[in-house]
C-alpha cells in the first residue's frame, strides 16, 4: 500500500502500523488520533508529542504525513479525512482502524462508556498495598449487561463500519 490511513495514530498499534506503513514501505499516510495539546502548566498527552514527532520525522524524510487531531467517532472528523484523502491522495489502499476508547458519542448525543471487567464471574486476586506494606485481596465486580452492551457500543465494531461506508 502507498497511500495509507490510520485512524487511532497516536500510539500502540495504530503509531506502529503508520511506521510501519511510512518508513518501511515509503506510503503516504494520514493519521487520526485525539490527544490534548499542552496547556498553562499542563503538558500535552504522549499521543500528541507522538504524532508531531512521527509528522516531522516523515515529513524531513520527503514522506507525505498528514494528521487530524479530533473525535474519530465523529462525522466532522470522519468529513474531514474523506475530504483530506481527496485533495491529496485520491483514495487509500489500506486502512488501519486501532481506536482505544474509554467512550463514544453517537450521531445522536447519545454517551456510551466502556469497562474493562470480566464476564459472568468476578475476579478476585491478592492485592499489595505498597503504603502499608500488607497483602490483602481485591475483587473485580463482573460487568453489568449494560456495561456489555456499553463496551459494544463503544468498541465493537459499528463505528469501523461507520468508517468503511463513508470511505465507501
Amino acid at each position: 500500500p502507498k497511500r495509507v490511513l490510520v485512524i487511532g495514530a497516536s500510539t500502540g498499534y495504530g503509531l506502529a502500523s503508520r511506521i510501519t506503513a511510512a518508513f518501511g514501505m515509503g506510503a503516504s499516510t494520514i493519521g487520526v488520533y485525539f490527544d490534548k495539546e499542552a496547556s498553562g502548566k499542563r503538558t500535552a498527552t504522549p499521543g500528541f508529542y507522538n504524532t508531531r514527532t512521527f509528522d516531522e520525522m516523515a515529513q524531513n524524510e520527503g514522506l507525505y504525513s498528514k494528521s487530524i487531531n479530533g473525535d474519530a467517532f465523529s462525522l466532522e472528523i470522519k468529513e474531514q479525512v474523506i475530504q483530506l484523502i481527496k485533495e491529496d491522495l485520491g483514495q487509500v489502499d489500506l486502512v488501519v482502524y486501532s481506536l482505544a476508547s474509554p467512550r463514544r458519542t453517537t450521531a445522536d448525543g447519545t454517551n456510551y462508556v466502556s469497562a474493562l471487567k470480566t464476564i459472568g464471574s468476578d475476579f478476585t486476586q491478592k492485592n499489595w498495598n505498597l503504603r502499608d506494606n500488607t497483602i490483602s485481596e481485591a475483587t473485580l465486580t463482573s460487568a453489568t449487561e449494560e456495561e456489555i452492551a456499553n463496551t459494544v457500543k463503544v468498541m465493537g465494531g459499528e463505528d469501523w463500519s461507520d468508517w468503511m461506508n463513508a470511505l465507501a
